[in-house]
């Protein structure tokens, strides 16, 4: 990601960039006529192993998911140019329909919503900064495309709502299962307290992690089905049951896990599998980027515009995926949209530089 984001600094600059936002809207546009290629085909594979929610030939939903929103905060920006305002319409309209209804995410249902919101926020904010009147058919188009989405949801019907209720129609059987971890865990668990385990397949401190989760989701009522919570449990509980500098300072990554075990939570995964080390090199260049935006911004809030504002909140997202669902800047494709953010951002860091030193 790292190397990315340096060639694509280094690549799109000035003039160039507006490439890079095109190629965005092409890839957006590919992305998206293949999923509904595939739904109308019925070769679509399923978002969930219970049958609900739609991937298209991709691998994961949540992947797919974070590409689209990601791509939104970009493509918004490019409704204002006339020559692609309608392609930009188009895509927008085709992706909005697809994560809010036939997804069954909620990065997609939750994220879109939330991307249309926080445009027409930042045009209210560009609005009061610049002392300009606001325009009623920028808000009223955002209105109407909430409105949309609601009445698309309540006649469609959504397969984000679907899954919620199956996931709480589970909880509610899980309710009277007298453990707090997955069955898988708690056969792992099982054969490690029988002395069944074969040799080498887990460490001794992966074997008393796994033991330490069992007894804290038992002492805190975890849910059985809150995988992301428990892979977070146990590996807080490895690196400190390690007792390995050198692993604390470079990750344990390289030591395979137990299949549920790896976390999908990338934020924490970046200290527990790249170490202190591995944290400062991957993570901390994109958010130094993320806070300097910030900075220039508020300092300067009179030469931003509309983009400036949504690429921010763009970054924003991209942390919030990362740390919530994963498949964010571990998944080379939406790793690529956001690097594309943060390489947009900092063009437009520079130029208002420019523009203060001229």
């Amino acid at each position: 990601m790292i190397l990315n984001l340096f060639i694509y600094t280094y690549v799109f600059r000035k003039k160039s960039e507006s490439k890079l936002k095109i190629s965005v809207l092409i890839a957006t546009t590919i992305y998206i006529l293949s999923i509904w290629i595939s739904i109308l085909t019925n070769t679509s594979s399923h978002t969930y192993i219970e049958g609900i929610g739609y991937k298209g030939w991709f691998e994961t939903g949540n992947s797919i998911g974070a590409i689209l929103i990601l791509s939104m905060f970009i493509i918004l920006n490019l409704i204002q140019n006339k020559k692609y305002r309608i392609w930009a319409i188009i895509v927008t309209i085709l992706v909005g329909i697809y994560t809010t209804t036939m997804l069954g995410t909620r990065v997609g249902l939750l994220g879109f919503i939330g991307v249309i919101f926080l445009y027409v926020l930042s045009y209210i904010i560009i609005t009061f900064l610049k002392h300009t009147k606001l325009n009623k058919k920028i808000l009223i188009s955002s209105l109407l495309v909430i409105c949309s989405i609601v009445i698309l949801i309540l006649t469609i019907g959504s397969n984000t709502i679907k899954r919620r209720q199956h996931l709480k129609q589970e909880q509610i059987q899980i309710s009277n299962n007298t453990t707090h971890i997955s069955n898988a865990l708690l056969e792992l668990k099982e054969k490690i307290d029988k002395n069944e385990l074969e040799e080498n397949y887990m460490s001794k401190p992966a074997q008393q992690s796994l033991q330490d989760l069992y007894n804290y989701a038992e002492k805190h009522n975890i849910a059985n089905n809150d995988m992301r919570l428990q892979q977070l449990i146990y590996n807080i509980y490895l690196v400190k049951n390690q007792h390995n500098i050198l692993l604390i300072l470079f990750g344990n990554g390289f030591q395979a896990n137990f299949n549920e075990l790896v976390m999908e939570m990338e934020i924490p995964a970046f200290i527990c599998n790249f170490g202190i080390c591995g944290f400062i090199l991957y993570f901390i260049p994109v958010f130094s980027i993320f806070i300097y935006g910030m900075y220039i911004g508020i300092k300067n809030n009179h030469n931003i515009d509309i983009e400036y504002i949504m690429l921010i909140f763009g970054i924003i997202f991209a942390f919030a995926f990362s740390l919530l669902s994963g498949y964010t800047f571990f998944h080379s494709s939406s790793m690529i949209i956001v690097v594309t953010l943060n390489t947009l951002l900092i063009n437009k860091i520079q130029k208002i530089k420019e523009e203060k030193i001229s």
